[in-house]
């Protein structure tokens, strides 16, 4: 788990799982990249959003738990806890 801290707005843990090597990713804020085998990632709610010019923007469009609904998911892949 990252040792981010859980704050009265961020209450829900994101877990993830890696398509390539299995790993459980967890964090209050989606994860970036695989901690095992740095496999980069894509937002969850990607599609809905606009699609980034920069990397500033790309960062962006990744979110806190408590931002993503269940409908956000990729069941199987994604829960939020």
């Amino acid at each position: 788990m990252s040792l981010e801290r859980r704050t009265s707005k961020t209450s829900r843990l994101i877990i993830k799982k890696c398509h390539v090597c299995g790993t459980l990713n967890e964090g209050y804020k989606e994860t970036k990249k695989c901690g095992a085998c740095n496999k980069s990632f894509l937002p969850s709610n990607y599609f809905g959003k606009v699609h980034a010019l920069n990397s500033k923007e790309f960062d962006e469009l990744f979110s806190h738990s408590d931002e993503l609904h269940e409908e956000d998911l990729i069941k199987g892949i994604n829960v939020l806890w």
